[in-house]
């Protein structure tokens, strides 16, 4: 399948600023969600489409997203870099530099519902801990429960982490408002640091897919280089 990486630099000027109000209060759901409806006024050429994209700011305005399709701006809301085929030739062994956001979770069954629940994994984890303890216990939580995350990911996804070459900072908790319902709430990791591909067959594809969950809301697209 043909995809592509594409940058997205949000304009600033008095027409945009215009142009936005209506994008954006057709889909009131409060400012978390403004990159998600965003990057909807790139891709939504036709009601029934489905999300077939991954995106994520890197810095305040500055989106990278990866498509099945090329993004087209028909509100002339941003620079757009001419998009890159993303074509990667991966062979086993190859080291590579990545960026990561996500959403980590684990499912867990909940007494008296039938399906299992998705929780925070720095959250999870937490909650084992005595409320005295939280707090100090918080940074070592996040680098255990987070790279054993990211292990899982490698394990099913065809690459292979160590420890010692990754990055895991940022944790934060998003809440998304929505119109019938409570709000959406999520937490983030930001990973970054060196991986080892062990099955390209299966490594892009998961690139493609993107890792965790919230992928609707910025998280889950991995960056990479050669390292």
């Amino acid at each position: 399948m043909t995809a592509y990486l594409s940058r997205a630099t949000l304009r600033r000027n008095q027409q945009t600023v215009r142009a936005l109000s209506p994008l954006l209060l057709e889909n009131p759901r409060g400012p978390g969600a403004t990159g998600h409806n965003l990057m909807w006024s790139l891709f939504c050429d036709t009601p029934e489409r489905t999300r077939d994209f991954l995106w994520r700011e890197s810095r305040q305005g500055v989106y990278y997203i990866l498509s099945s399709r090329p993004p087209v701006d028909q509100h002339a809301l941003f620079d757009l870099a001419e998009p890159k085929e993303f074509t990667p030739a991966l062979a086993a062994g190859d080291r590579l530099r990545f960026s990561l956001r996500a959403n980590p979770v684990v499912r867990r069954l909940v007494s008296g519902k039938k399906h299992s629940t998705k929780h925070d994994v720095v959250f999870d984890a937490l909650r084992e801990q005595a409320a005295e303890c939280r707090a100090s216990q918080r940074h070592a939580v996040i680098q255990e429960q987070g790279f054993k995350w990211l292990a899982r990911q490698g394990k099913q996804s065809g690459f292979a982490v160590e420890q010692r070459e990754i990055g895991i900072d940022g944790y934060a908790q998003h809440q998304i408002g929505r119109a019938k319902s409570s709000p959406m709430a999520f937490s983030t990791l930001d990973f970054e640091g060196v991986l080892t591909v062990e099955d390209p067959s299966r490594l892009l594809p998961a690139i493609l897919r993107g890792f965790g969950s919230a992928k609707a809301f910025g998280c889950g697209l991995m960056l990479i280089r050669r390292a």
